[in-house]
């Protein structure tokens, strides 16, 4: 993906957060956990307003994706998924494949 922004997680995350996207989150046994608060969310109740894929510099192997998401609670935030350990990758994946088509969006792109 080409945008003008620096391509960097740090950046966009901070652009996010103007806007408004401040919960940072993680998974944690198949569901979506807002660190702020350890609400737990269903593939169902989460949806994708963005979503970025980041080559590594030294090592353009070395990817991650950066997720821009709301929850049916109303709260908006980030999720990084960082492709180096297969674990984790293969958690999110997992995870991001359930949320439903008609969750996924992408009103807030920046690009």
């Amino acid at each position: 993906m080409e945008s003008s922004f620096d391509a960097n997680e740090n950046k966009y995350k901070e652009i996010y957060k103007k806007k408004g996207y401040t919960s940072n989150y993680i998974l944690h046994q198949n569901k979506l956990v807002d660190v702020s608060d350890s609400k737990e969310f269903k593939p169902h109740e989460v949806y994708v307003v963005a979503r970025y894929l980041f080559e590594g510099i030294k090592n353009p192997t070395d990817t991650s994706v950066l997720y821009i998401l709301k929850t049916i609670s109303g709260s908006k935030g980030t999720f990084l998924q960082r492709n180096n350990l297969k674990k984790d990758r293969d958690l999110a994946v997992s995870f991001f494949d359930k949320i439903p088509q008609k969750n996924i969006s992408k009103e807030d792109n920046l690009l």
